[in-house]
């Protein structure tokens, strides 16, 4: 009776103190002079490949679709944006950078120091984004991705987040790319969390 008593006493306390500390994670604040302007690079794959659109071309009305790497990208710089950093335009990006795509925090560095871009690179891997379920419609992505900013003179990584696979909610059942944005949406916001806003 005393131990089970003591372990219904000690569940709800070991409980609070890890919500305590998740709730209670400091934000990283950057080193002052080490990020001026970010260049937010399209993303690779676990395998260091592009990412592709998941095979469509078009939607419905005839209108592009957005790959994946695409949208993580203006996710990305979106969240960047309010968090009030300053965030170069992709367009420029890809073109000072012959549209490369980084399979690795160094080629991150490198591609923006070879295209003289006065930036930090954002470095992007995908290790895993997949509907939860083998349909095109979906209410949530399982996702897992590596997130960097490196200093391209000395290809050092000033900051770093790293998000294990687990789902994203939608909030409601969505289909193909519209699934894509919301989550890349929610994935952003919880990977710069962590990140200071800049003063």
């Amino acid at each position: 009776m005393t131990t089970t008593k003591g372990r219904s006493t000690k569940v709800p306390i070991v409980l609070a103190t890890l919500i305590w500390s998740f709730a209670c994670a400091p934000r990283v604040a950057l080193p002052p002079g080490t990020v001026g302007r970010i260049a937010v690079l399209p993303p690779c794959d676990a395998m260091g490949a592009p990412l592709d659109a998941r095979g469509m071309a078009t939607t419905t009305y005839g209108a592009p679709v957005q790959s994946l790497g695409e949208i993580l990208v203006s996710a990305a710089g979106d969240e960047i944006t309010r968090r009030g950093f300053q965030v170069l335009d992709p367009g420029l990006v890809a073109a000072a950078s012959g549209g490369r795509v980084p399979a690795s925090p160094q080629m991150a560095a490198e591609i923006i120091a070879s295209a003289r871009l006065d930036a930090t690179a954002l470095f992007i891997r995908v290790r895993r984004w997949d509907f939860a379920y083998p349909t095109l419609r979906t209410n949530e992505i399982i996702a897992s991705l590596d997130v960097m900013l490196v200093e391209p003179t000395a290809a050092r990584v000033v900051w770093e987040f790293h998000r294990p696979p687990k789902p994203v909610a939608l909030h409601g059942e969505l289909i193909g790319s519209q699934a894509d944005v919301v989550a890349a949406e929610e994935v952003m916001r919880e990977v710069f969390a962590s990140l200071a806003p800049r003063p």
